[in-house]
């Protein structure tokens, strides 16, 4: 905790200053584990949205990792050229859909066994029920701070 130094006790950190400083630390841990593997936190979640949402084009995968559709396009193109993804030109449009390829699914199942690692270290130290009040809690604000659906 901070100190409040007009009353000389300690102030809580934000909300916010505690969650960005999480990311900061995750982020680290990730970059660490998936080095081995010769992978970024952003190739991973490429891998995985193609997992879950197979044939996504070039902007549908940058809406789902959180990228700009140009950023995405060299990622794409590492991946491709590592043998993970496959694209292809669709039979109209300029969308190119794109596949994890076996080695490209080879290497998103060892990305998660890090990561499963990670968050295993992180929440150690909570009880079952605060694991799943947690994930309730960060549900809530992800849910507050998207635009209305409807």
């Amino acid at each position: 905790m901070a100190k409040n130094s007009s009353l000389g006790v300690a102030a809580p950190r934000p909300a916010i200053y505690l969650l960005k400083s999480v990311q900061d630390a995750l982020r680290a841990e990730l970059d660490k584990a998936l080095a081995p593997l010769a992978l970024t936190p952003p190739q991973m979640a490429v891998l995985s949205a193609l997992s879950s949402r197979p044939q996504l084009s070039n902007a549908e995968l940058a809406r789902a990792v959180f990228v700009k559709p140009q950023s995405m396009v060299p990622v794409l193109q590492l991946l491709e050229s590592r043998g993970w993804i496959a694209r292809r030109r669709a039979s109209t449009g300029r969308t190119m859909p794109t596949e994890l390829t076996p080695e490209g699914r080879d290497r998103l199942k060892a990305s998660r066994v890090a990561t499963n690692e990670i968050e295993a270290h992180m929440l150690a130290s909570l009880s079952s029920k605060d694991k799943l009040r947690l994930r309730e809690l960060l549900e809530h604000c992800l849910e507050s701070l998207r635009p209305n659906q409807g």
